[in-house]
């Protein structure tokens, strides 16, 4: 297979990197967008962000999806309750062997293709030798996006992974009827 267990232990690295790099896209922009949107639309931005990048990557160097999530998670660590939220959608796709080698490439061009529509990019800090992370961000955007390319390594697959974080809601909290609905958990047995 792909390594087993360390293979996931990398993706959920890079997720976590992501994740906290982009814990609250809505502060980016407008303070007012938290009150305006709900967390549905800030699920909607991130989803239709992730799946608008995913979709500009070449078929041919797509091996599979490894993984998906779909999550809210709260927007400030001074909000004890969670209940500013953000939403949280991810992809981990491995590519082809063919296409290992050139994997940091592949994800350049991928954001090079939003700075070409106006986009702002950085290098994360979090970037290593085998992890690279360019966060991408947009005044006319309701989602940030970070693209994470994961090079061949001792342990881990080539992948890229993508992340959309929309822009930051008010909830009546992670245990809430609405997000609770909206990351498809039972509203009894979540917590």
């Amino acid at each position: 297979m792909f390594g087993g267990g360390r293979f996931v232990a990398a993706t959920v690295a890079a997720v976590v990197v992501v994740s906290a790099l982009g814990a609250c896209a809505g502060d980016t922009g407008s303070t007012g967008a938290a009150n305006e949107v709900t967390l549905a639309q800030s699920k909607s931005y991130a989803q239709l962000l992730r799946n608008e990048a995913s979709s500009r990557l070449p078929d041919i160097v797509l091996k599979q999806v490894a993984e998906s999530s779909d999550v809210s998670i709260a927007c400030d660590e001074s909000d004890p309750e969670g209940l500013s939220r953000s939403w949280t959608s991810s992809m981990s796709i491995l590519v082809t062997n063919s296409t290992a080698a050139r994997i940091q490439k592949v994800a350049d061009d991928l954001a090079e293709s939003f700075v070409a529509q106006g986009w702002k990019a950085k290098l994360a800090d979090e970037s290593t030798d085998t992890l690279v992370v360019t966060r991408l961000r947009s005044a006319t955007s309701l989602a940030d996006i970070a693209i994470a390319a994961t090079s061949k390594g001792d342990d881990q697959a080539p992948s890229i992974q993508i992340t959309a974080t929309g822009v930051c809601a008010l909830t009546d909290g992670p245990e809430s009827d609405e997000v609770t609905m909206l990351e498809g958990l039972d509203p009894e047995n979540a917590g």
